[in-house]
C-alpha cells in the first residue's frame, strides 16, 4: 500500500469518512439492537452458577440484580483477574467477586452512546435500566453486529486514510 506522504510542513489529519449512514448510526437507539439476550443472577447465587451461566450468553457476562435492579455485573474479565489462579470456593456468593455496576444505559440511549461509553470506560457489555429496573442489555458483539448490517458495503470497504492509494484494485 502506498498513501500521500504529508510535506514536512503539512500537519498529518486523520480523515473520517462521515455518511449519512455513520450519522445515523449514531442516532439510533440501542433498543434497535436485540437487548434481551442477558443473564441474571442475584447476588446470593454461588460463583459456581454465574460461570455456568456465563458459558451459555454470548456477551460473556451476568448481570447481579437485587429485586430487578442492577447492583453489579460479573465478566470475563472478572473470571481473568479475580478467580484465576487464586485458591477460591465456588460456592461463595457471587456478589463477592462481581464489579460494581458504575454506568447503564437507558433503552433510548443512541448506539453513539452506547460506543461511547464502551470506548472511554473499556466496557464489552452495559446493562440497559428502565424506571430503575434491568431492560436489556448491548454487548460489544450487538453493537458490531447492528453496525455490519446496517453499513452499505461500500462504506464498510473504503480505506481508513480516503488519500490512500491501493496497490491493487483489491486492496491487497
Amino acid at each position: 500500500m502506498s498513501a500521500r506522504q504529508p510535506s514536512a510542513d503539512e500537519t498529518p489529519a486523520v480523515v473520517i469518512a462521515k455518511t449519512e449512514t455513520s450519522h445515523q448510526a449514531r442516532r439510533d437507539k440501542v433498543s434497535l439492537m436485540e437487548t434481551d439476550d442477558y443473564v441474571c443472577l442475584e447476588p446470593s447465587d454461588p460463583l459456581s452458577k454465574a460461570v455456568e451461566v456465563m458459558k451459555q450468553d454470548e456477551g460473556g457476562c451476568a448481570i447481579v440484580c437485587e429485586h430487578g435492579r442492577v447492583v453489579g455485573i460479573f465478566t470475563e474479565r472478572d473470571v481473568l483477574t479475580k478467580i484465576i489462579g487464586e485458591s477460591i470456593d465456588m460456592s461463595d456468593p457471587v456478589s463477592k467477586w462481581m464489579s460494581p455496576i458504575v454506568a447503564t444505559l437507558s433503552p433510548d440511549a443512541t448506539i453513539g452512546d452506547a460506543v461511547a461509553m464502551m470506548t472511554e470506560k473499556s466496557y464489552r457489555n452495559i446493562p440497559l435500566v428502565k424506571d430503575g429496573q434491568l431492560a436489556g442489555s448491548i454487548s460489544v458483539f450487538d453493537v458490531i453486529s447492528y453496525l455490519a448490517e446496517t453499513y452499505p458495503k461500500e462504506t464498510m470497504n473504503l480505506p481508513p486514510n480516503p488519500d490512500q492509494v491501493m496497490d491493487s484494485e483489491h486492496g491487497g
